[in-house]
């Protein structure tokens, strides 16, 4: 048998919290606190239970953070029998697939299709780069360059022209 991650236990001790008080108010550092766990894992927690539908999160500048337990969230748990448990699992399973593959950002799916294909790209500096993208990631573009390789920082980036 082996043990849940952090991530598990703080989305256990989540879920166990908003059933029993039905919302937080707070900052996500006092969140943090009362979790035992990083700033960074409350955000993943928040964000996935979020996508599932079991809670409502707003973060609102200098007033902190509102979570909120979906309504009949906790009865729906319980009303469902044991016989259909493992249809329920397989259909959330597909449909979180779907969510996933949906949540694709437009700019990883521009990027995804320019992969190989020539590209200008304007810096902020006014800078001109030409050259074909190799690879990217959540914060560089790899292309080639008249000189050789390029790594490229995106918040460098001004423009992307492609055809």
């Amino acid at each position: 048998m082996t043990t849940p991650s952090k991530s598990e236990k703080v989305k256990i001790w989540l879920r166990e919290y908003l059933n029993e008080f039905k919302e937080y108010t707070g900052t996500l550092e006092e969140l943090s606190s009362l979790a035992n766990a990083s700033p960074y894992l409350i955000k993943k927690v928040i964000s996935e239970l979020e996508e599932e539908g079991f809670l409502k999160a707003e973060s609102k500048r200098g007033k902190g953070l509102t979570i909120t337990l979906v309504e009949g969230e906790a009865s729906e748990e319980s009303s469902v029998p044991a016989a259909e448990t493992g249809k329920a699992v397989e259909i959330d399973a597909a449909e979180e697939k779907k969510k996933k593959e949906k949540k694709k950002s437009l700019q990883d799916q521009v990027l995804t299709s320019l992969l190989g294909k020539d590209i200008v790209v304007f810096l902020i500096s006014g800078t001109r780069l030409e050259g074909k993208l190799l690879d990217f990631d959540n914060f560089t573009l790899s292309m080639t360059a008249p000189k050789g390789k390029s790594l490229v920082y995106k918040h460098a980036v001004a423009t992307i022209l492609y055809e």
